[in-house]
């Protein structure tokens, strides 16, 4: 493993400590308030969406453009007694969203069911062949998408055509035209102050509009409302949105309703992940989300959303040893084709193509070699000659003016800044890869590779339960990460892919993921420099997961 330099997150100054304020304001504890400085919180203020996460902080629903019309219609249909299909995503953003409309909709007496496209025979967004299916099979009157559907204008003008209406909600970047729907709810459009709502918050701000619980709910629309927050809490960090002012508010409430009781699928699901106590954005970030986006990246992610939906301890038992069968198969695949790469060649955008590679987990490929470099990577696979590719990149890079640049020679994509896909024919692959190497060098003119930012020594960092406090921990709001360093008291290997390591005069064991670019097993005695983040554990204490390996001498 290549050793990576490093910095503290923020240059501390002389002088008295720059967190004061934050500590006397909170009570916080110094270490505490010291780290939450590091991120970027100058006043008490910018903490009070995680320390006083109250409904009253949170943003009117009908602040949200097109929620009125959305509303409307909706209701509409619903005193029509119209059927409605959520068409939903495959990802954990587009699976939560999907569940949460439809336990909303039942909520208010709609008839109501949902419809998941297939990864590999449908892709991604509103298709022809389906919304064609759905007018056969269910002849609903009104479509309502979540977390896809903003740039699909043909589709929504074909499906008035047969007699079907749309109500678009989506987060993703807008097209030059939207989609002639009844309504087009979209956190983007017309200044509204949160824009890094998840599929599913937008989802939520709708249901909470359609509920009449403005500005904001009370009594039991408020106890639904914070059920209906773990998901919310799921998507919004699945999808890696910034967990910053409105957003890190719904996270934290979801997180605080997850730790209490919890149905048959979310309790299962818990269990599979070994999650228990108080949970964190980590616990969603690898535990739950990885488990719930298998099913969709090995097939159908329907049974995602009906482990979700059920109300059956018995069924959701089933569903939940489906998925980890899935959620395994997934694993095994990655790392083969993990290993099977050529590494990163030091290019300003890693593009790598494996003709057979399992299109299922090539994101999660693209984001570890993105997070190996501190580059934008992508990994594709060809099907019928058409090479499909999942984007990911760092913070400072912007993939969707990446994909402008490539456009001339690529057949569909989309995305965030950090994460894209897009499709072009196999044969233009060296055109395409030096459009985006070319952009991403742009991007990066004038500025160093970034270093790794960290928090200190692990003395530096809080106990576990005064982290807790400044949850949750993510995107936009950095997990804490500590630089160990030291003498290896004690190596042994632990289950079939990980380490367990003692280091002379640190407490707590360090967790190392072996993998192929360490292969060889850290042996006693010898010398470390680690990056590693705290695991805290009920059950187990504190342990440290290293992340990756430093150069020894500070900068």
């Amino acid at each position: 493993m290549e050793a990576k330099t490093w910095r503290l997150r923020r240059e501390i100054p002389a002088g008295p400590a720059p967190w004061r304020a934050l500590a006397a304001a909170w009570n916080l504890e110094p270490r505490l308030a010291r780290l939450a400085w590091l991120r970027g919180a100058d006043q008490p203020e910018d903490l009070a969406w995680r320390l006083d996460p109250s409904w009253t902080r949170s943003t009117d629903p009908h602040l949200l453009p097109g929620v009125d019309p959305a509303v409307a219609r909706i209701r509409q249909a619903i005193g029509a007694r119209e059927r409605i299909v959520v068409y939903g995503d495959y990802d954990v953003d587009g699976v939560t969203a999907t569940a949460l409309l439809v336990r909303a909709l039942e909520r208010l007496g709609a008839e109501v069911s949902f419809f998941i496209p297939n990864r590999f025979s449908d892709g991604y967004g509103l298709h022809m062949d389906c919304i064609r299916e759905l007018k056969a099979t269910r002849d609903p009157g009104l479509l309502l998408s979540v977390d896809c559907g903003v740039r699909s204008v043909d589709e929504v003008k074909a499906s008035a055509e047969l007699g079907m209406d749309w109500v678009i909600t989506d987060h993703h970047a807008l097209g030059p035209e939207l989609p002639p729907a009844c309504a087009v709810v979209h956190p983007h459009l017309d200044g509204y102050p949160n824009r890094f709502l998840a599929g599913v918050g937008v989802a939520f701000k709708l249901a909470q509009a359609l509920m009449g619980a403005v500005p904001h709910p009370t009594g039991a629309d408020a106890a639904f409302l914070d059920g209906m927050l773990k998901l919310v809490a799921i998507g919004t960090v699945a999808d890696m949105m910034p967990l910053v002012d409105e957003n890190a508010l719904l996270v934290r409430r979801g997180l605080d309703s997850l730790s209490g009781k919890n149905g048959p699928g979310l309790a299962a699901l818990l269990r599979a992940a070994k999650k228990e106590g108080v949970l964190g954005g980590q616990d969603i970030a690898f535990g739950l989300a990885p488990r719930l986006n298998a099913v969709g990246r090995m097939g159908g992610a329907e049974d995602a959303v009906r482990l979700l939906l059920t109300r059956e301890a018995a069924e959701a038992e089933a569903l939940m040893a489906r998925v980890e069968v899935l959620n395994q198969e997934r694993r095994a695949i990655q790392q083969g084709l993990t290993a099977s790469l050529p590494p990163p060649d030091g290019a300003a955008f890693d593009l790598v193509l494996d003709p057979a590679a399992h299109k299922g987990v090539i994101g999660i490929v693209a984001g570890q070699r993105m997070r190996a470099t501190g580059r934008p990577a992508g990994v594709c696979t060809v099907i019928d000659g058409v090479a499909h590719c999942s984007l990911r990149a760092p913070e400072g890079y912007d993939l969707g003016e990446l994909l402008v640049l490539a456009q001339p020679f690529i057949l569909s994509g989309g995305g965030h800044r950090a994460a894209a896909g897009l499709s072009f024919e196999a044969s233009r692959l060296t055109f395409v890869r030096q459009a985006l190497q070319r952009g991403a060098a742009m991007q990066a003119e004038g500025r160093e590779l970034p270093p790794l930012l960290l928090d200190g020594a692990p003395g530096e960092l809080p106990d576990d339960a005064d982290l807790a406090r400044l949850e949750p921990f993510g995107q936009g709001f950095a997990p804490p990460l500590a630089r160990v360093e030291g003498t290896l008291a004690s190596s042994a290997v632990f289950g079939a892919d990980h380490w367990k390591l003692r280091v002379a005069g640190l407490s707590d064991p360090l967790t190392w993921f072996s993998n192929h670019e360490r292969p060889a097993q850290p042996r006693a005695g010898e010398r470390i420099c680690v990056a590693a983040a705290p695991q805290g554990s009920a059950r187990w204490g504190r342990s440290w997961l290293v992340d990756m390996a430093l150069e020894g001498a500070a900068p």
